[in-house]
């Protein structure tokens, strides 16, 4: 039997469910995670351009990008 191995990059998976449900998001900064003290999950392109990564915490991640929807 061959092996393979798989590597896939599902960071912007979250926000890619977010907008086959809310159309409004498309094309515009998504940060999925929420709470005062929580972190960032999943984070859109477009966040990623202005600094945002996944695991960072959600009230940097608004600095950085304020007009962002955090769902």
């Amino acid at each position: 039997m061959e092996r393979a191995i798989v590597h896939m990059d599902l960071d912007t998976f979250f926000v890619s469910c977010e907008r086959l449900k809310n159309a409004e998001l498309e094309n515009k900064p998504v940060i999925i995670g929420g709470g005062d003290r929580g972190v960032v999950a999943s984070c859109s392109y477009e966040t990623r351009f202005l600094g945002v990564r996944s695991a960072m915490p959600i009230k940097m991640a608004l600095r950085l990008c304020p007009e962002a929807k955090s769902n």
